[in-house]
């Protein structure tokens, strides 16, 4: 499949969930924040998504405050 194949499989599926503009590295962008919400490994991501940086890798960390925040009342500090 054409990279512009899928390019316009994915403008016409936004279209019809009326989301607006999607482009084809927001499932990129998306996929790496839901596996980061789901405690995967930074380094697990790196190598998945074929990244030789850590660094570039968590530049795709989009999850929200809430979700940081759930992370820390949910850490045991005292054992």
């Amino acid at each position: 499949m054409q990279p512009s194949s899928i390019y316009r499989i994915l403008q016409k599926r936004a279209e019809l969930a009326l989301i607006g503009k999607v482009r084809p590295h927001d499932l990129r962008r998306t996929f790496a924040t839901r596996m980061l919400e789901q405690g995967c490994d930074l380094f697990i991501l790196q190598r998945a998504m074929g990244h030789t940086s850590v660094a570039t890798t968590a530049r795709y960390d989009f999850r929200s405050e809430t979700s940081r925040e759930k992370v820390c009342k949910n850490l045991e500090v005292f054992g």
